[in-house]
């Protein structure tokens, strides 16, 4: 079962985490540090002894594929080239950080057939396909960091998102009731948008785009 979850955040935040500030690297540093920990050691002991012989210290720490390491976090936060190995941790580490900058978020478990069954029925209900929910995924994030397998991440802009809201809206009546009710849901969240806009000015930050990141 794959998913897809999208973010009210400004694309140019999601932007400014490759090659952060100090001060946005520091903040960034701490939520992985809360999130994901320390790497797991190898076994200590006997095979400690070995190390010599073995291609990689046995105390050496011990990287999941799937669980960003100190390095991941170097490399993302200075926008450096990520071997392919190391991009499911990787993003999952950028999607915990877009995560905490975003004003919200808001996503649900799908396959990639229900993905298709909601724009169906989004385009029965006379809804342009400019404003289906995969299309949300056709513009590219434009980060240095590559696709990982099974992950595809797009957004829209604010004044996109309003207008996705809006013809979502005049459709509502025309979906059967299980589109309706994942439409409203989703529909109910996108109208804060201008308020987190207001709040984004009073802040001095730009007002939240629309992100998405589907994975299969």
């Amino acid at each position: 079962m794959g998913s897809v979850r999208l973010y009210a955040i400004s694309i140019a935040e999601v932007r400014g985490i490759f090659g952060a500030s100090d001060e946005t690297s520091t903040a960034l540093r701490a939520v992985a540090a809360d999130r994901f920990g320390g790497s797991t050691p190898a076994l200590p002991g006997l095979l400690g002894k070995l190390g010599p012989v073995l291609r990689r210290a046995p105390d050496a720490p011990v990287l999941r594929p799937d669980v960003p390491s100190g390095s991941d976090v170097d490399a993302v936060l200075s926008g450096r080239h990520v071997p392919p190995h190391r991009l499911d941790a990787c993003w999952t580490l950028l999607e915990a950080w877009i995560d905490v900058l975003a004003r919200d978020s808001i996503g649900r478990d799908c396959t990639e057939a229900q993905l298709n069954d909601f724009d169906f029925a989004l385009a029965r209900a006379e809804v342009p396909a400019r404003y289906s929910l995969r299309s949300l995924l056709r513009t590219d994030l434009e980060i240095t960091l590559l696709p990982a397998p099974g992950v595809v991440a797009g957004w829209a802009s604010h004044e996109q998102a309003l207008d996705l809201a809006d013809a979502w809206r005049s459709a509502l009546d025309r979906l059967d009731a299980s589109t309706r009710e994942v439409a409203g849901t989703i529909l109910a969240w996108l109208d804060r948008f201008p308020g987190w806009a207001a709040d984004a000015r009073q802040q001095d930050r730009a007002a939240p785009d629309l992100v998405a990141v589907l994975r299969a």
